[in-house]
Order: structure tokens, then C-alpha cells, then sequence
């Protein structure tokens, strides 16, 4: 303001301009606690993301060995269940000789009753 415009004004002029440079003194006043509150919201967010970050890092670092962990179990698990189809076919294999072998065997037993009979029957005609 110009020092003429102010010898001109009245008290109450004055005193009207003194209200509304008041008002928005208040207005710049609320808006800064709000832009304050906001810059503290933010501040907060940023510390929790830069943590959250931090985490995340940290993990992706264990990535690459839980990676060739995991690689090396797949293999050893490929190799165990060939391993056991091997056994599996030995363990089929297995009971088809025992079965074989049964079959072989009732055939000897049978045999044998047979002589035994022929030879008994012999010897009951003699």
C-alpha cells in the first residue's frame, strides 16, 4: 500500500483491510498445517516403503541360492524316483520268479506223488 492510500483511510477502512489481511493470515495458517499434516503422512509412508524396500532386497538377495537349492532338490527328486522305478521293475521282476518258482515247484511235488503212486501200486502187484 502506498503511504498516501494509507493517510487516506479511515479507521474504519483501516480496520476492515486489518480483518481481511487477518483472515487471510488464517486461511495461509490453516492451509500450512494442512500442507504440514500432508508432508508428515508422506514422510511416514516414505519411512514404511523404504523399510518394506530394505525387506525386499534383502530377500531378492537370498534369491539366486534358494534358486540353485531349489535346482539341486529337483534333481536329487528326478534321480529318486528313477531310482525307485529301477526298484519297482526289480520287485515285479522278483515276483515273476517267485511265481515261476512255485509253479516249478507243485510241478516236481507232482511229479513225485506220481512216482510214488506208480511205485506203490508196483508194489502192491508184486
Amino acid at each position: 500500500m502506498s503511504p498516501y492510500y494509507m493517510k487516506s483511510m479511515t479507521p474504519s477502512s483501516f480496520e476492515a483491510a486489518l480483518r481481511q489481511k487477518e483472515g487471510e493470515l488464517a486461511s495461509y495458517m490453516s492451509r500450512l498445517a494442512s500442507l504440514e499434516s500432508i508432508r508428515d503422512s508422506l514422510a511416514d509412508e516414505l519411512v514404511k516403503l523404504t523399510a518394506q524396500c530394505e525387506k525386499l532386497r534383502a530377500e531378492a538377495a537370498v534369491l539366486p541360492g534358494l534358486r540353485s537349492e531349489l535346482e539341486a532338490l529337483r534333481r536329487r527328486h528326478s534321480a529318486a524316483l528313477e531310482l525307485m522305478g529301477e526298484r519297482d521293475e526289480e520287485l515285479e521282476e522278483l515276483r515273476a520268479d517267485i511265481v515261476d518258482l512255485k509253479e516249478m515247484y507243485r510241478e516236481q511235488v507232482n511229479l513225485l506223488v506220481n512216482k510214488i503212486q506208480v511205485m506203490g501200486s508196483s508194489m502192491g502187484n508184486v
